[in-house]
């Protein structure tokens, strides 16, 4: 099928990156349709409504090659740019700050089309941060001793505040006001530490396994407690507690013991809070270097986790008895990324960059009225915290004539076939099958229906409504359906061989017919004028059901048999708002 066939008008655009030594951070704009009577965003001159997302998504960076799967398929292709075996074909201007907007430039420029307009690292993490805490509400919190507080930050006295970025490294910055910062200190005691020892200490793979691992672990089995060395009571006279540790993995000097006699949850966890306690105490102290009473901290080292904030709270208020904050941030690992983001200017001459990417330009971030910003639960296919949706930001955009965008659905490009029996209004188009059946056999270098419904499925289950071109769209809208029920039954299956059994399982249901109960969308196909087309129809369905399986298998899970969450993640999603029975 010619690519150029398909269409599907600006569901993403203007893409951000920030591409670290351990993870590299995207934040990119999608229209939310389903909020707009007609799918539609115009830019003008003059007052414009945007309705939209700005969505979120990580990859550790030694595993590149899956960030630029998910920007080709998600990004590229969804924003209408055309690709030739897997290879953008037009050359795109894509904001990217971090060492890897260097490092990895030619790569991207190679394997995607994309040439980075590289923004500075430091400069980008500071506009993130003013963009969060001036535009989104309830976008900073405090953590202590259990309890999250959001705090209602006064942009008339947002200035001077430190913020400290925890990155593979950290970097403290104090900030005076937009674009007035200075780098003021930092540690190479970071995220980097935590996984790079964390992986030797526990052979542990992951960031995210580590975390895990800490989450279970008990760190007063290696930490030396001030109670250890008194015996067991405080050391009331400088305010120590006898469970304040006095040395971080100090008992490993007198237990007698080897790495592998210590349960490698404990080691986690002693590391997880060493690193903490150090970051919070520099940040501190850099606080009161210039008597800041509000500290920031991001990046994802944090990851939101209950016992890393604690235990940076705790340093804090323990060196400033009390006079000095720790405050986190809902999108703490974003700041770079946002940054970059925020610094896309209007480019509606740029030869570089496809109309569909002025569909935002600034408009999205000239609004701070708090009703304008609402966060919603993350679309965990995107998103690793949460969401920003816009809701009817209106504002000025000064772009060259107006552009009017209408998202559109992929068409199958079966148009048509001559020749092609049918059965209840439904063309019975050939497959690449060899499952028994009334299937006519398709070419296997060619592509079938099939291969359609599961290229487009992560396009086309958005869209509450489907117009029909052709009455082959008739059989891609009951195959999307059919992809999305099977997904929903992959949901939770953490290996192929469960999934595999899972899908067995649904294909001996019993598959209804146009009048038939239970069959999802009455009225798309014509009722069966005998049992016989019925039945020919039921057996159709039956064969294109079990090679969409077999195909969605293959995509749902990764080679060494666990899941792409890429996929399984559009299991709750609900197409054309069909209910799953």
């Amino acid at each position: 099928m010619d690519p150029k066939n398909s269409r599907f008008s600006t569901q993403i655009s203007h893409l951000a990156l920030d591409i670290g030594g351990t993870l590299i951070k995207l934040v990119y704009f999608s229209p939310n349709g389903d909020n707009c009577e007609d799918g539609s965003i115009v830019v003008g001159n003059g007052c414009s409504v945007v309705q939209g997302r700005l969505c979120f998504a990580k990859f550790e960076t030694r595993k590149i090659d899956d960030c630029l799967d998910f920007i080709r398929f998600n990004i590229l292709q969804h924003s209408g740019v055309q690709h030739t075996n897997g290879t953008a074909r037009d050359k795109l201007s894509v904001k990217a700050t971090g060492g890897g907007a260097f490092k990895f430039a030619d790569l991207f420029k190679e394997k995607l089309g994309i040439v980075f307009d590289k923004e500075d690292e430091m400069h980008s993490l500071v506009c993130g941060v003013n963009f969060l805490l001036k535009t989104v509400p309830r976008e900073a919190f405090t953590y202590l001793d259990g309890q999250k507080e959001f705090v209602q930050i006064d942009h008339n006295d947002l200035y001077p505040y430190l913020l400290v970025n925890i990155g593979s490294g950290v970097s403290m910055i104090k900030v005076d006001g937009d674009g007035k910062y200075e780098r003021i200190s930092g540690t190479s005691l970071g995220g980097g530490t935590f996984l790079g020892l964390g992986k030797l200490l526990t052979k542990c793979k992951s960031f995210d396994e580590l975390l895990e691992l800490s989450h279970q672990g008990n760190n007063r089995v290696i930490d030396m407690l001030v109670g250890d060395i008194y015996g067991g009571t405080d050391y009331s006279k400088i305010g120590l507690s006898s469970t304040a540790i006095a040395s971080s993995f100090g008992k490993a000097i007198s237990d007698g013991k080897e790495l592998e006699d210590y349960q490698p949850e404990d080691v986690a966890r002693s590391l997880l809070r060493m690193i903490s306690n150090n970051i919070g105490q520099i940040a501190y102290l850099n606080a009161l270097r210039f008597g800041l009473k509000r500290i920031f901290f991001g990046g994802f080292f944090i990851r939101g986790l209950e016992y890393t904030m604690d235990t940076i709270s705790v340093a804090v208020h323990f060196w400033s008895r009390g006079e000095a904050k720790a405050m986190f941030l809902r999108h703490e690992g974003f700041l770079g990324a946002l940054g970059a983001f925020t610094s896309y200017k209007d480019q509606s001459h740029s030869t570089e960059l496809k109309p569909h990417h002025h569909t935002v330009e600034r408009a999205v971030l000239k609004c701070s009225d708090d009703d304008s910003f609402r966060h919603i639960p993350v679309t965990a296919n995107v998103n690793d915290g949460e969401a920003i949706e816009f809701r009817r930001l209106e504002t000025t955009v000064a772009t060259s004539p107006r552009i009017l965008h209408r998202n559109q659905v992929y068409h199958s490009s079966f148009v048509e076939e001559e020749g092609i029996t049918k059965a209840c209004g439904c063309p019975l188009l050939p497959l690449k099958s060899h499952i028994k059946g009334p299937a006519p056999v398709s070419e296997q270098d060619r592509t079938d229906i099939v291969d359609e419904a599961i290229t487009f499925f992560r396009a086309n289950v958005f869209f509450t409504n489907f117009p029909i071109k052709s009455p082959a769209d008739k059989l891609l809208i009951y195959l999307t359906f059919y992809i999305n029920v099977a997904l929903k039954r992959l949901e939770g299956c953490r290996t192929l061989a469960v999934g595999t059994k899972a899908i067995i399982n649904l294909g001996l249901e019993d598959i209804p017919v146009p009048g038939e109960t239970g069959f999802p969308f009455p009225g798309l196909f014509s009722l069966p004028s005998s049992q016989e087309e019925a039945d020919l129809f039921r057996n159709y369905l039956k064969q294109v059901r079990e090679e969409t399986s077999g195909r969605l298998l293959s995509v749902a899970y990764r080679a060494n048999g666990t899941p792409n969450k890429w996929w399984l993640a559009f299991a709750k999603r609900k197409f054309i708002n069909v209910v799953l029975l």
